[in-house]
């Protein structure tokens, strides 16, 4: 004899259930942000002489996570590089995700990739030639990276030079799908943000032509202005009556009066005759023997 068991009811209904795992999907998401920046300020204040696992010194610590922070950049920048820099993007972007509810049914199933993107992005940091200041003695992909490098440039049936090139170019395109694929975005997301991309280059080329032609405007119509002045002024001065000058006198002086001498009078002729004649007459002296 078989008994029936009583169904018992829900403790909340669909509606309370579906509100409260959206929250959680939210709260999950803040938490990821947060995760992501951390990440990204203990990634981006790495400090070689920082003391880590691998280092012990007495030197300040520079992260700006303090010791926790060090000891957890250490061991990434050995091992993955700069390719590190995934930890950081994969928790930021999901939990973006999470929060504005777009794509996150696809959480697990990409996100579960996220090492492979890592590796990949390590193995194309490793192709480039560290900077200058790069103390440590792999290059930017880790050790990690160097190695499969390493690998890859062994098994390549060029040279050497040539067969960097070549891995360079394949990890990046690589790169680019596998975290593509990793952090959930699909064709028409990726169409959509190329089409983002595209208008707005569009428009910020328009922008600079229309400020480039107004400002071209505004020197050639400050231009046409200062001749247009310039002819004005011109034709201005060539209408104008020509006036005869004033003679000029001189002020009146205080406390004494000028008087105005009169002319010296010219002499007359006949006393020029008389004083060469008389300048003719004065008897010249003689001279001796």
């Amino acid at each position: 004899m078989a008994y029936q068991a009583r169904r018992r009811d829900p403790l909340f209904d669909s509606e309370t259930q579906a509100v409260m795992e959206r929250r959680g999907k939210e709260l999950l998401g803040i938490v990821l942000i947060v995760l992501g920046l951390a990440a990204a300020m203990i990634i981006g204040s790495y400090s070689p002489e920082d003391p880590s696992w691998l280092s012990a010194t007495d030197e300040p610590i520079d992260n700006l996570l303090g010791p926790l922070g060090a000891a957890i950049a250490s061991p990434l920048f050995v091992i993955a590089g700069y390719g590190s820099w995934g930890i950081a993007a994969v928790m930021a972007v999901w939990g973006v995700r999470l929060v504005t509810h777009r794509g996150a049914d696809r959480a697990l199933s990409r996100a579960i990739f996220a090492p492979i993107a890592i590796a990949v992005a390590s193995v194309y940091a490793s192709t480039h030639v560290p900077p200058a200041d790069w103390a440590h003695s792999f290059g930017l992909g880790g050790l990690f990276g160097d190695t499969v490098l390493g690998a890859l440039l062994g098994v390549a049936p060029v040279d050497t030079a040539f067969g960097l090139k070549l891995v360079s170019f394949v990890m990046f395109f690589a790169t680019l799908g596998i975290g593509s694929f990793v952090l959930g975005a699909t064709w028409d997301e990726l169409r959509g943000l190329g089409l983002f991309l595209l208008r707005g280059a569009i428009l910020i080329y328009a922008g600079v032509l229309s400020v480039l032609g107004l400002s071209a405007r505004a020197v050639a119509g400050g231009v046409s202005d200062i001749r247009a002045r310039r002819a004005d002024r011109r034709a201005v001065i060539e209408d104008e009556p020509l006036v005869e000058a004033e003679p000029w006198t001189h002020p009146p002086v205080r406390g004494r009066v000028l008087r105005a001498e009169p002319p010296l009078a010219a002499p007359a002729p006949g006393a020029a005759r008389q004083e060469s004649d008389l300048i003719d007459e004065v008897p010249q002296p003689r001279g001796g023997l």
